[in-house]
């Protein structure tokens, strides 16, 4: 069995080409499948944190939009973020709903922000809204759970 994934951030380069809007930061990417799909970047505001990314042309699907499973990539990823603010993890996504609102093209930045409520019985509760400029692309709702590994 291999070991757990090493983090990493995005290299200068990733961060030149994606031109994130100012205050947001590169995040510690600890998913081999994250790290594919990102650069993932965040910044924090007086509600929360918001993240986001610049959408390349490999997140375009062959109608030369965004494609549906990289914006349901960003809700898993977006969501989390809520949880983390809230519980300990490891906790795993069991389940995460998104509505495609609008599309977004290649050049834009994609950014969403995601709330979660008090765990009930483990489970946690998420809610987040992504968007591009003024328009929305999606929303999302989740449940989460922390996972309880057995010891050695």
């Amino acid at each position: 069995m291999k070991g757990l994934p090493q983090s990493r951030r995005a290299t200068p380069e990733m961060v030149a080409a994606a031109n994130p809007p100012p205050g947001f930061e590169s995040i510690l990417s600890n998913s081999p499948f994250g790290w594919e799909n990102g650069p993932v970047f965040e910044r924090i505001v007086d509600s929360g944190v918001e993240r986001g990314f610049r959408v390349a042309a490999r997140h375009i699907n062959a109608g030369g939009a965004l494609h549906g499973g990289m914006v349901m990539t960003f809700a898993d990823i977006l969501l989390a973020t809520a949880v983390h603010a809230i519980a300990k993890p490891p906790f795993v996504t069991i389940r995460l709903t998104t509505d495609f609102i609008g599309p977004a093209f290649e050049g834009d930045w994609v950014q969403g922000s995601a709330e979660a409520q008090t765990p009930q019985d483990g489970i946690i509760a998420v809610r987040g809204l992504i968007t591009t400029g003024e328009k929305s692309v999606a929303s999302a709702q989740g449940l989460f759970k922390a996972i309880v590994r057995p010891p050695g």
